[in-house]
């Protein structure tokens, strides 16, 4: 039997801890251990552990695998802590939002007999961060995998293993190209909705304001109901990359901003300001519907096989949909919008 260790047992590491013991109990001993006392009684209260270890150096001195599951400003010193009671031949791997530094600070701290590999498991996008744990959360939901260059082949597949086991889907990356990733889809989406809301309550209005609030901003907003320690940690350790996509969002804010100034620009369906909603009204529904859009190439086979999300939603909406996303001229296609609409 394999001991995991969950230093940091939130939703994310609760729900690691779930998905390995409801569908492998008997392959993996779950151990778990997190600064917060009440996280920490929780997740032996639900089952997401064997056993509930108060003890840092004692929760990782027989760990097979090491999973840090707790905000990226905290590895650092979680590393520091646990590399003197390390075994031979451990594999410790995180959850964690960002990747170039605690690659860096594994490098630094952790003992060669380790192996570090990166990963960052991706909760479904109606997950929350004031959701319950569930051993589901991960299922069909990608799973990045950033090896360190000095890993071992077996630590990979230690993870590779534990992704596979949670139901996720492997997805290998280096860690410029995960980290660049993370910013435009967790930091950006953060920190926007943090100045909205920001913006939004320091109205003198904002009591009034808030009487008006609906399932949009409600939506828009989520990203803040999670703890800002993971937040503030993805700021601290991925700054240039959060600076790159904030400046594109800005450039589409602005000009957005000029089109509105523009009494002619709002009025003609045809406008660029109709191109960007519509753009983004199509875009969203690919998404909902797990199309992915085709690679930047012009060298595309005439009959390519269908991604994974291609294929759940030809089952869930019918192959006609799939044609028409295609290419099939002779239907309407479902994830255009109806400009008549405008």
């Amino acid at each position: 039997m394999k001991q995991v260790t969950l230093l940091g047992v939130g939703q994310i590491g609760a729900s690691i801890g779930l998905g390995l013991k409801v569908e492998h109990g008997k392959k993996y001993r779950i151990v778990g251990y997190d600064p917060d006392q009440d996280i920490h009684q929780r997740a032996e209260k639900i089952g997401a552990v064997d056993s509930a270890i108060w003890n840092l150096d004692t929760a990782v001195r027989d760990a097979d695998v090491v999973i840090i599951s707790l905000p990226v400003n905290r590895a650092y010193e979680v590393m520091e802590n646990i590399a003197p009671y390390l075994r031979d031949d451990v594999t410790v791997t995180d959850t964690c939002t960002t990747k170039r530094s605690i690659l860096h600070w594994a490098s630094e701290l952790l003992p060669s007999h380790a192996s570090f590999v990166g990963g960052h498991p991706l909760v479904k996008a109606d997950a929350t961060g004031r959701d319950e744990p569930s051993p589901y959360l991960f299922t069909q939901a990608p799973y990045a995998i950033i090896p360190h260059p000095r890993s071992r082949q077996s630590a990979i597949r230690d993870v590779q293993e534990i992704c596979n086991d949670l139901g996720a889907r492997a997805l290998f990356m280096d860690p410029d190209e995960h980290d660049s990733f993370s910013a435009a889809v967790a930091g950006v989406p953060a920190f926007v909705a943090a100045a909205a809301l920001n913006a939004a309550a320091d109205s003198p209005s904002w009591h009034e304001i808030s009487k008006f609030v609906g399932k949009d901003f409600v939506s828009m907003s989520q990203p803040m109901a999670n703890d800002p320690a993971w937040i503030n940690g993805m700021a601290s350790t991925n700054r240039d990359m959060l600076i790159y996509w904030i400046d594109q969002i800005n450039l589409k804010l602005s000009t957005i901003k000029t089109m509105l100034e523009s009494e002619e620009d709002v009025a003609d369906p045809e406008g660029d300001l109709a191109d960007i909603l519509v753009n983004a009204w199509e875009n969203r529904l690919r998404l909902d519907l797990g199309i992915q859009p085709a690679p930047p190439t012009s060298l595309q086979a005439p009959e390519k096989m269908p991604s994974s999300g291609e294929a759940t939603a030809s089952m869930l909406m019918g192959g006609f949909i799939m044609k028409a996303f295609r290419g099939n001229k002779d239907k309407d296609d479902p994830t255009k919008y109806d400009r008549r609409k405008l």
